[in-house]
């Protein structure tokens, strides 16, 4: 099994905070963002490779990141070249360099967001992931607003195969929302190519969107803590809630 970190991004929205730093490599609770998630995929002891996807800018502070890891599974940097916010490739376009730089070759992946923190146990979602041999995604309970969703939504059936997921719906009818971690078999990575011969390039709802109307994908929900680091004031949540903890330690 190989994880496949989208870390490219330039999060402008918590400038002058990452101008110089990526917001993976931001502190919380005694470590970088990006340390906490590695603790969580180190469970999964049939992961063999990390794939992490950065941009041209940020390259070097990750690298020395890399370079400070003990070597538990096998670390690939990739550089997708690019150096502000106007050249990016979006998230599904560093996926398809990823893929290309490092293939898949028959293995399972983890494709996974690096700015956000969980408690759960990826050992559960791997088992629900094994059991169905299909995409598996967690989803967790959120407000439903009275206008225009900033999440996305997914629906479910009763035997917890999502049945339709949309990306920032303008009327959600649903309170699930799908977070950027996906268990994902080498046959349904492989269908991103065409994907993206039609479609947006940027948010990985996108392409779960397309793709469950086109192949059997399956839900697992997040009972656990939960939090997307996408703006000064959520970091600085996150923050309050673990000062001088880790958050997510074994």
């Amino acid at each position: 099994m190989k994880a496949y970190v989208l870390a490219a991004g330039y999060a402008t929205r918590m400038y002058p905070l990452t101008r110089e730093l990526p917001k993976a490599l931001l502190e919380v609770g005694g470590g970088p963002i990006l340390s906490h998630l590695m603790r969580r995929l180190r469970v999964i002891e049939e992961l063999t490779d990390v794939v992490i996807v950065t941009n041209d800018l940020f390259f070097g502070h990750f690298q020395r990141w890399v370079e400070e890891q003990e070597p538990w599974v096998r670390f690939t940097l990739l550089n997708d070249d690019t150096r502000s916010n106007e050249e990016r490739l979006g998230a599904l376009g560093d996926l398809q360099l990823a893929l290309e730089q490092v293939p898949l070759e028959g293995d399972h992946a983890i494709v996974l967001a690096s700015d956000h923190l969980f408690d759960i146990d990826l050992g559960e979602v791997l088992r629900d992931f094994h059991a169905r041999r299909r995409t598996t995604m967690l989803v967790r309970t959120v407000q439903l607003p009275d206008g225009p969703s900033p999440y996305s939504e997914v629906t479910l059936g009763p035997d917890g195969r999502v049945v339709r997921l949309r990306e920032k719906p303008s009327d959600p009818q649903t309170d699930l929302s799908a977070i950027a971690l996906y268990f994902m078999p080498a046959e349904d990575l492989a269908l991103l190519d065409q994907y993206l011969e039609i479609g947006d390039r940027d948010a990985p709802g996108h392409f779960l969107s397309w793709l469950v109307e086109r192949v059997p994908c399956y839900a697992t929900r997040l009972q656990s803590r939960w939090f997307d680091i996408g703006s000064l004031e959520s970091l600085a949540e996150a923050r309050r809630r673990f000062e001088g903890d880790d958050p997510y330690a074994s």
